[in-house]
Formats: C-alpha cells, structure tokens, sequence
C-alpha cells in the first residue's frame, strides 16, 4: 500500500456522524482512486500471504481513522479489520430505520429557499436529501423529486414554477428541466439586476405567461447588449425550446419566427400592449392584456383560468350566491383607465365534471368583459392546478373538480352557476333564520353582527315577535347599578357560579353546571356536574387548562358564598397564589357577572327546546349550543364586541350555525349500509362537536344513537321532536361510572368532569354577560315575556357534607362514532374494531420500549392516561382506519406550565425481563432511568409516573399479586372456588356459541366480557405466560361473545385465584438463552388454523413467550411445527443480537422441538413436493440453520416447555412446564 500522502486526502471532510452519507462517498471515492478498496470490498486472494493481508487492513483502518472526529474515533480506535471498521460505521451511523427516513421526509416537505442565497447550493442540498432517501430505498419517480424542488422555492419564483409546468412536455416536467429552468431563472435575474425577493407584482408585470415588457423597451442599444451578455453568459446553457445550446428561450430565434408566423406579439417589438390590474386594500393584483380582452366574449359560462391572478373577478351580478357590497377597489388598466370593484361574494359553479366548485370572494367588476379564475386562490383553497400541453384541471384530494382546454395561449374552464349544497350557508338567508341559528338573540345583538360584517347576509334587520322568546325569556326587577372597573388583562379576575339543580337529569345523570368567565373577555367554560362537591376537582382542570392556553396567571376568582366554595376550594386558592373573593351570605345579585350568565343561559335552553318540541332530557346538549352561539355574540359589556374575538384576537366564523333540533338528512358510510340500503338517515340536530371533534352532532330517533358527521343536508324549517314533548326518547348516555366496565383503581377514585367544549375545532362554550353584578338587561333580553319567572339563588341552596368518592358526570353526551373514553369503546358495537386498534397501539408502544413499570414512591404522583379514539375515513375503495392513541392527561401535571405536554409509553417487556434476568443471575443492581430518545422529542430533566392504560392495567413493582386480586374483586371473583389449570378439556370454544337471538344478544352486552379480557391480557403479557393459550382463546371472541365464552374468561380469573402469588424468578442458571417450540395441528376449531406457540429462557427464567393462530392452514403435522419453529426463530435470533449488545454471547443458540419430521425439514435445504407450497418467508429458518446462526435440536414431547402454550394439557404436564418456565410461588407470601 503506497504513502497516504496526498493532495486528494487532504481535502477529505472528517466524519462527524451527522455527515456521513457524504462522507461514506467520498471516502469510497478517495479509496478506489488509491487503489486500497480490496481489503474492504473483497476476500483475500488464495496467493496472497495472510500476515501481508492483514498488514494491509491496519494500514486501511489507520487511514480510515484520520478522517473521523474524536468522538467517532471512540467507537472504533480498537477495530483492526478494514471490512469490520466500515460494517461498524455504516451500522452507527447509515442505519435504515423508520425514524431516519421519517426525518428526511419532514426535513424534504419543509425544505425552503432562502432568499439572496446561491439557488446552486439550494439545488445540491435538495439532491443530497433525495440520495440520503434513496440509499435508503425510499424513491420517487423523476417529476415527484422536480415538483417536489419546484415546491421549494418561494413566492417571488412563482412565475418560473408555473412556466416550467406550461412549458413541459405533456405536462410532465423532469428533475433536468426543473434544475436548468431554476438555474437559467437566477442567471437572468443576476443580469437584470433583480434580487429573488421582489414582489409578485413585479413578477408578474415581467414575466406573466411572455406578455409582459422588457425593462429595455424601445431602446435598441440595450437589447444589443442584453444579446451579446447572454452569448457568453448562456454558453453552455441549453434553450427549451430548440434545444440548442448557447442562449435561452426567452431569446430563441426559432421561438420568435414561430409567434410571427401565428401573429402572436413578440416580447419587446408590440408597444400598444397594455395590460390590466386589480389593485385593492388586500394588494390583489390581475393581469390580462389589452389585445386578449379585445377578443373574450361575455359568455357568462365561460371562465379563464390566470396563474398571474390573485383574485377571482366576475363581471355578472347575477351569478353571485351571496354578495356583500362595500368598497372594494378599483381595477386599474395599463393605460391609465379605472374600473371600480362593486362588491364581492361566492359563487357556486357546476363544472364539466358534474363537481360542484365553489369559489370565494368573488370580486364583482361590470365593466370588463370576462370572468377570471385565480389559480393561486384555488391553490390557497386546497385545490391542485395541472396544465398540460391543451390541458387544464383542477384537483382536490383524488376527486378531479373540473376540466378546461386551451384556445390562443389562454386556458378556459366551464361552469354554470348552481344553488349552494348541503352543509353551505342558504343564499340570502333571512334575519328570521339567522335569529333561530343563534339560539334566539336579541334584535339588537344580531344588528351588530351585521354592522360589523361577521354575517354579511343580511343587511336590514327587524325581527317580528317570536314566541318561542316570549316562552323562554322573562324580565324581573334589577338592583340598581353601581359601577366596576372592567380588568384590562385576561384572567385578572374570574367569575364562577353553579348554575342547578334541574329538576330534569340528563341520561347521564347531570343536574348542575358550573361555569367560569374571564372578566377582561367575557368569555366563559362551562363544565357538567352531577353533584356540587365535583367543583373544586373541575376548577383544578379549568385552572390548568386557561393558564397553558393564555401564558397569563390567574390571579383573582369571584363566587358566592355556597358550600361547594369554601374549606377544599379555599385552600386550593391560597395553595396556588389565588384570590378568592366572595359574596355576603344571602346577597348573589353581587355576583351579577356570573348570575346574570345562568339566566341567559336558561333563557336560550327555554326557547330552543320550545322551538325544537323535544323533551327536557336534551337540555344537556342545548346548554352545549346556546353556549356555544352565546360566545359568538356581542355583549354590552365589551361595548358590543364579541368574547371569542377579544379572547381569540380574530373574527370567529358563522357560516357552520344551524337551527338547533331542525330536520337533517345524514349521510350513511359505505360500510355501515349494503348497495339496496338508503344512503341517509332522517336524524335530529343537536348541535357541534366538541374536544378535538369535527362536523355536527345529531340524534338518530329510529335506532335511538348519537351520530356525528359532516355530511349533512339541513331543513332548517323544519322540526322532528315531538309536539307535546311527552315522548321518552331512549338514548345510552351512559358515563364511566355507570359501566359495568370499570378501571381497576376507579373504586378509588373521583372521575373528573370533562368541559362542555374543547378549543381544537370550534372555541369553548363561551357566555356572554353584561355588567358587573348588577343584573340589568342584556341585549339578549329586548323581547319581553308575559310571565316573569323566579331565578334560582344561591341562598335557597341546601348545604351537604361534599362526597368526596362519588363519580362525576364525565360529559353530557357520548358519540356513537368515536367514544369518548375506554369504557364507552367497549360497550360501543365496533368495540371489536377499537380492541383490536388498543392492541395494535399497545404493540406499537412495546416495540419501542419506553416505559418501565415500578412501584410509585412515596411523595410522588402518578398522572393519569386516557385513551384517544379515532375513525380515520378512507376513500371511496379503502374501509375506514380504527386508531387508538394512548396519552397522559396533562391537566394532570403542574397548572399552567406543562399542560399540552403529552407523553407516549412504550416498552417491549421481553427486553426488561433480559435485564433483570441479568441483574438476578449477576447480583447486580438495577437502575431506571430515562433517556434522551427520536421517539419522545424532548428531555425529561425529572422523573416522571403514569398510571397503566384502562383495559391493560398491572399495578406495583411488587409483581402482579396486587393488580390480580384486584382484578377478581372487581369482577366478584375474588370468592371462587380454586381451579389447578388455566383452562379445562372440556371447554371446545367455536363461534356457534356465540349468541344469535336479540335476546342473548342483549344479554350478553350487560357482561363485561372485553374488560374482563383486556385485564387478562396484561397479566399475560408482563409475567404470566401459564394463561397465554387461555387468554389467546378467548380473546377470539371478542366481537360476540356468549355464554360458554364467558364460563371460560371466569374459568381463568378462577386459576388465577389460586396463582395470584405466581412470580418469575431469574437467576437459578447461567445468562444464556433456550428456545422452546410447539404447534397445535388444527387447534381452531372454526378456521382449522393451527397454534404456534414458543417460550424462550434466560438465566432460568422465561423472557419471551407468544401463543398465536398461525396466517395460514397447515396440511400436515410436519408443516404447523415447522412454521412454529420458523416463529421461534426469529425472536430467538433478535434475543441473540440483543444480549451481545450487553455484552454476553454464548456457543450455542439452541432451540427445542419436539417434531423430528419439522428439524429434517429445516435442515433439509432442498424444496419437494411436500413443501414447496409453504409460503416463502416461513424458509427462512434454513438458511438461518445452515449458517449455524441457531441450533435446532430435539427435544422429548413431555419435556417440551412450549407445550402449554398451544393447547390445554392435563395438570401434571402443565405443572412441569410451569417449572420450566422459572414460574414459582414468590417468597414474600410462603
């Protein structure tokens, strides 16, 4: 090997980690040139002398070594094989996971060019990101990477993005075209002396679709010289057009003889050419030229599409669905001339496609002659613009919205103007309709809606008198007023009351509502209780929550003197730095704020259910409504402003209102009706969603469920609900607390009231009050009431000792489409859908390792988990995706400062129970800790506990004694009789057990089957591999459970009864690992698929263990082992990676079996008749044996561990492999 020395070496960059893909190709480079690649990249010549060889890998590694940086060096300083060296650093540092490629990818769509930055740099660390992907075998076709780089580039580049589009072959443009078309693009403005970040405007009046003028117009001797820079500046450059080389297409000879010869104006020769702009206070700029305007009819279908728009213009009146008439602008032509902007609005368009196009913000200008077609709006908008060669369309998701064609360079669309649809605001809606969407406002309320503009629909507004008010509303003697200083920062001051008890309960059992309101904002959170001791545990979450949210401190609360506000609540306050401010005994009119609230509340429930005729029963979900429009209305505290703006700091949006209880016609999925099934359903409105939820609620009285979707037609004029209001429609609100389903600590606990709003898709129901406590009349209170009513006072309220252990009312109303908690998906008809999604969400976690289960020390508190469900729609080919999310409730952790942290536990218990098997066997001790991982996107500076998931709990590090017993009391099993085996013979489960009459149906729903399951299943899986064949058969039956099924899940519990003090035990023999493997033949009885089973050792103790149906039906005996064997392997050979990792190896790797025929077939590496239709992946324990990377031995049929992992075997037998598996009673309770 000759000298290192060298100019090439010399310039080599070191290897940092973060470098690598750049390094790895250099150094590859750099190796072949010197001629030393043989050691790395081949095996050592037969006439080669061995000690010479290995004299020339220490020179290689050496080399190798100079350039890496120190702590790199670290991690190879000891290697002396030149081929080990470079396996080791394409290990550390080039693995393929999933977290690196999806690092690239988020690193790809956020990827931006800086303005004033070389765009050559731009583009070479654009192609270093799609090589990074590719050497991980993640590729795109050639026009993705180029509309991906075109994607790149900023605003001010987007004349280029769009030419290079237009001017592609077919519409399809490549990598080559996009780099040369962005790299002529810098030439030019570099020549013109114009900076990448100049304005849209100036871009289009240059460069918009080859009209515009040439800075050097009119003067010869500046085009000369242009011409003669670009001869050497273009020298090597390649034109688009003729494709020769030397100059571009803005200058190409042959594109200007071709546009004379087709009369189209040249570039800089046609003076007369003007163009036009519309110019507003928003800066939207259009531009058309003069001789393209002389030639456009007025046909009002016909539409032109401009990529130079920054605003639809019409010309046609007539074809707005809503319009709004205020000053708009002016649209200013080139030579000088103004046309002035009359309004604007949206129109709805139905395209050749037959899809109904909606465009906003129309501006309406009678004097040009055409109507334009933004295609940047549309892009705003969602919509997708694809120009090909004669081509347009318009695309949004998979759905292609409309098409259009091109005539004398310009493209044209099609459409003719349609009547809104369903879920759009009804054109020209009357004040009427707009006063019921409201929940009934006031006259003068809905007047400053529409004076400010925030419903621009109506424009003279006067109400005719409403019954329905003079039901609901009532006027009563005021206090006489006194003055208060409004707070001038958000919650400086809060007010608070409890509004109950109703004499009508919702389904769920509530009764009161509590409600906070900020002083500065008005604006107000409102919280379903069932008892008035709930206060203080829905204070602690509002608390939490309105800090995180407004980064303000809460400094001073206000109520009443009511029980629920003094003792816990007062020191709560002085605890957190609170003022707690209260009333005199007897005196709530001096908490007028929040006593003025409850009355417009109720006002506003009276009116709604008057209109909608249905039973009180919905008060719960008209609260949630009124609330919601409440906060969406003017108050006069706030001089007629609306809370959500003074809180949000922008205009809320009123096109999403609907008449609350009107007739709605919703659309049925796909997969919950067959092809002669209606495709909708006649349901009841009941208002928004709320807590993170999308699209409107509804009731469904047939099938008597809630319903949630966005699909929706209104008839808004029209009501379901009974007219007398006497009919008891049946709805399941049932709450955590009324599960039989129950968590296993929730005996134990209070349930925390949920908020009647979230703030993801729409705000927090908010209510708006007028003055300070003095109960004057809002502008919600102008239609006066014949019959005043009495108001409730706080004085009148009974006062009761709190019960502190009873459960709250968790939310008024629960979903049928997505649950709200993990008892409501159990109980729901997809809770197969969403145990199988838990379980998937849980292996996920446990693959990523992330948790560690430990006894909560003292002084510490464990923060509390839920499940997140949601329904993931698919298109019209694809069924929906169930997905489960489990997450810490941050409003668990401290208030105001981590409340939107969220942490994800993960942990895969097979490598915990390796380190402790170590720790055990080495007489070590063992440390937790938390480190810094891509997973959890953040450090965790202190220690953090969380309590287990609900249908996978396991309680305490001291084993699962505790979590078992608890387990059988709660499902009153804790008094049964003893049984020696998990499951009995005489139990032959099939799914002709299942229930099949409505009858045992609805039996067997009031049975807490899945719950029973789901706590089955982590003991199983965390120290119990002695009930992982039971609890495997019975979670088949998840979806239908019947009776015998639940003899068996009870048959368990019973086993577990007397094995509660069952432990693992570690350290009886030496670290090393022992695979045992067994398969059942034909163990289901309804599938005939066999049983795979295996169980896996380490240091005397079982570490890894699976009982699993196989994927497919076996023929034979030979062929079930063998795919079982297949099975084992492969967690056998990831424990083996594992433990070397540690430190540990071992000279054999052995795994048991019991078949002889299966160890001939895998060591048989021939194919024959008898196995050459097994799938290909199960063969890759061939090639694993013949590599000698795992033994596969024989083992005797009665010593075989795995054995009661595949099917139910008599006492003794299991009893032995029990023993096998390091099973014993634990010490502490002999």
């Amino acid at each position: 090997m000759e000298s290192t020395s060298g100019s090439g070496s010399e310039q080599m960059v070191k290897l940092n980690g973060a470098n690598y893909h750049q390094w790895h190709l250099l150094m590859e480079d750099l190796i072949y040139v010197k001629g030393w690649h043989a050691p790395i990249f081949e095996e050592m010549p037969k006439d080669t002398d061995e000690a010479k060889w290995k004299v020339e890998h220490r020179k290689l590694c050496g080399f190798i070594r100079r350039f890496v940086e120190p702590n790199v060096y670290n991690h190879v300083a000891s290697i002396n094989d030149a081929k080990d060296l470079w396996k080791t650093l394409e290990t550390l540092y080039a693995k393929s996971t999933g977290i690196n490629k999806l690092y690239l990818l988020k690193k790809l769509g956020e990827f931006r060019y800086r303005e004033g930055s070389p765009i050559l740099d731009h583009v070479n660390e654009f192609q270093g990101i799609i090589d990074r992907l590719t050497a991980m075998k993640v590729t795109f076709e050639d026009e993705v990477n180029a509309l991906w780089l075109l994607k790149s580039l900023p605003d001010s580049w987007e004349m280029v993005r769009v030419s290079l589009i237009n001017s592609s072959p077919q519409g399809i443009v490549s990598m080559e075209i996009a780099k040369s078309g962005i790299l002529n693009e810098e030439v030019r403005r570099k020549s013109q002396g114009t900076s990448g970040s100049s304005s849209r405007a100036d871009v289009l009046f240059t460069e918009s679709r080859g009209r515009g003028r040439s800075k050097s117009r009119g003067r010869k001797e500046d085009r000369s010289q242009s011409r003669g820079k670009s001869k050497t500046r273009y020298q090597n450059v390649e034109c688009h057009y003729c494709h020769k080389k030397g100059h571009i297409k803005k200058f190409c000879y042959s594109l200007r003889n071709d546009q004379k010869k087709k009369g189209i104006a040249i570039e800089g020769k046609d003076e007369g050419h003007t163009a036009a702009t519309v110019s507003t206070e928003e800066d939207d700029v259009i531009i058309v030229g003069d001789d393209v305007t002389a030639a456009l009819s007025c046909d009002d279908r016909c539409w032109i599409v401009d990529s130079g728009a920054s605003a639809h213009v019409s010309h046609n009146r007539e074809l707005f669905a809503t319009y709004t008439t205020h000053d708009c602008g002016v649209l200013r032509m080139g030579n000088g001339d103004t046309s002035k902007v009359l309004g604007r609005g949206d129109m709805h368009l139905k395209t050749s496609t037959g899809a109904l196009l909606i465009l906003r913000d129309v501006r309406h200008v009678p004097d040009i002659r055409f109507n334009l077609i933004s295609v940047g709006r549309l892009g705003d908008e969602g919509h997708l613009s694809v120009f090909g060669g004669d081509f347009w369309k318009l695309i949004r998701g998979s759905l292609v919205m409309a098409r259009g064609y091109r005539d004398s360079g310009l493209y044209y669309m099609e459409g003719r103007p349609e009547a809104a649809q369903a879920n759009s605001v009804r054109d020209e809606a009357s004040t009427s309709l707009w006063h019921r969407r409201l929940a009934h406002i006031s006259q003068k309320g809905l007047g400053c809606l529409a004076k400010k503009k925030l419903i621009r629909d109506i424009s003279d507004v006067h109400l005719e008198r409403c019954d329905h008010c003079m039901a609901g509303k009532q006027n009563r003697v005021s206090f006489h007023s006194h003055t208060s200083t409004k707070r001038t920062e958000p919650l400086e001051l809060v007010h608070t009351d409890v509004c109950g008890p109703l004499k009508v309960q919702t389904r769920g059992g509530a009764s009161y509502f509590v409600t906070f309101i900020d002083d500065h904002s008005r604006k107000l959170w409102v919280y379903a209780i069932k008892t008035k001791d709930q206060v203080l545990d829905t204070f602690r979450r509002f608390h939490a929550e309105v800090e995180r949210q407004s980064g303000k401190k809460l400094r001073c609360i206000r109520s009443d003197n009511g029980g629920e506000y003094i003792g816990p609540f007062d020191e709560y306050c002085r605890d957190h730095g609170i003022r707690h401010e209260k009333t005199p005994p007897k005196t709530p009119q001096l908490n007028g704020v929040a006593e003025r609230m409850n009355r417009t509340l109720m006002e506003r429930i009276r009116c709604m259910l008057s209109e909608s005729k249905l039973p009180g029963m919905f008060w719960g979900e008209a609260l949630l409504t009124a609330a919601h429009v409440i906060n969406l209305s003017p108050s006069s505290a706030l001089q007629e402003d609306v809370p959500d703006r003074v809180w949000y700091g922008k205009d809320p949006s009123y096109s999403h209102l609907r008449v609350f209880g009107c007739k709605a016609f919703v659309h049925i999925p796909r997969d919950e009706r067959s092809k002669l099934d209606s495709k909708t359903r006649q349901c009841i409105f009941l208002g928004y969603g709320y807590s993170g939820e999308f699209g409107y609620r509804f009731f469904d009285p047939v099938e008597k469920k809630l319903v949630r979707s966005r699909d929706a037609v209104f008839c808004e004029d029209q009501t379901v609900g009974d007219p007398e209001g006497t009919v008891e429609l049946e709805v399941d609100f049932r709450t955590a607390a009324e599960s039989p389903m129950v968590g296993a600590d929730d005996a134990e606990e209070t349930a925390e009231p949920e908020p009647a709003q979230g703030t993801d898709t729409l705000p927090d129901h908010d209510i708006t009050t007028d003055g300070e406590p003095v109960v004057a009349e809002d502008i919600a209170d102008d239609i006066p009431a014949p019959t005043p009513e009495p108001v409730l006072r706080r004085s009148d309220r009974a006062r009761h000792p709190p019960a502190r252990y009873s459960t709250s009312e968790f939310v008024l109303l629960t979903d049928a489409g997505e649950p709200e908690c993990h008892d409501e998906a159990m109980e729901s008809s997809e809770k197969r859908q969403w145990m199988a999604a838990m379980q998937e969400e849980m292996q996920s976690l446990q693959k990523n390792r992330t948790y560690d289960l430990v006894r909560l020390p003292k002084g510490k508190k464990a923060l509390k988990n839920r499940w997140i469900f949601r329904v993931k729609q698919g298109d019209s080919s694809t069924p929906p995706r169930y997905k489960a999310r489990l997450v810490v409730k941050g409003f668990g952790q401290r208030q105001g400062i981590d409340f939107d942290e969220i942490f994800s536990p993960v942990v895969k218990m097979s490598s915990i129970r390796v380190v402790i098997g170590l720790a055990a066997r080495l007489d070590l001790e063992l440390e937790q800790m938390d480190v810094k991982t891509a997973f959890l996107h953040g450090d965790l500076e202190e220690e953090i506990y969380m309590e287990q998931p609900e249908g996978f709990r396991v309680k305490g590090k001291e084993g699962l004694e505790r979590y078992i017993r608890k387990v059988l009391q709660r499902f009153d099993m804790d008094q049964a009789k003893k049984v020696s085996v998990p499951l009995a013979a005489h139990f032959r489960l099939t799914a002709d057990q299942c229930p099949s009459t409505p009858e045992e149906i609805e039996a067997m729903q009031k049975i807490p089957y899945a719950s029973a399951v789901g706590s089955l299943m982590y003991a199983m899986v965390c120290t119990r591999p002695d009930i992982a064949h039971a609890v495997g058969t019975v979670s088949r039956f998840l979806s239908n459970p019947g009776r015998e099924h639940w003899s068996a899940v009870k048959w368990i519990l019973r086993y577990l009864q007397g094995t509660s003090d069952m432990t693992l035990r570690f350290g009886d023999s030496e670290p090393e690992l022992l695979g045992y493997t067994d398969a059942d033949m034909a163990g289901d009885v309804d599938s005939r698929r066999s049983t795979s089973g295996y169980l896996i050792l380490f240091a005397g103790g079982a570490v890894s263990w699976a009982s699993r149906l196989q994927k497919c039906v076996a023929l034979s005996t030979t062929e079930a082992e063998f795919i079982a064997v297949t099975e084992a392997g492969k967690e056998l050979l990831w424990m083996k990676r594992f433990i070397k990792e540690l430190g540990f190896t071992q000279d054999r790797y052995t795994l048991l079996c019991d078949s002889q025929s299966a160890i001939h077939l895998g060591k048989n590496p021939t194919f024959h008749s008898r196995s050459k239709h097994i799938d290909t992946r199960y063969h890759w324990i061939r090639d694993v044996l013949e590599q000698k990377e795992l033994d596969l031995l024989k083992v005797h049929t009665d010593d075989n561990g795995a054995d009661m992992l595949t099917k139910v075997v008599p006492r003794g037998k299991f009893e032995h492999c029990v023993r096998i598996a390091g099973m014993a009673v634990s010490s502490a309770s002999m």
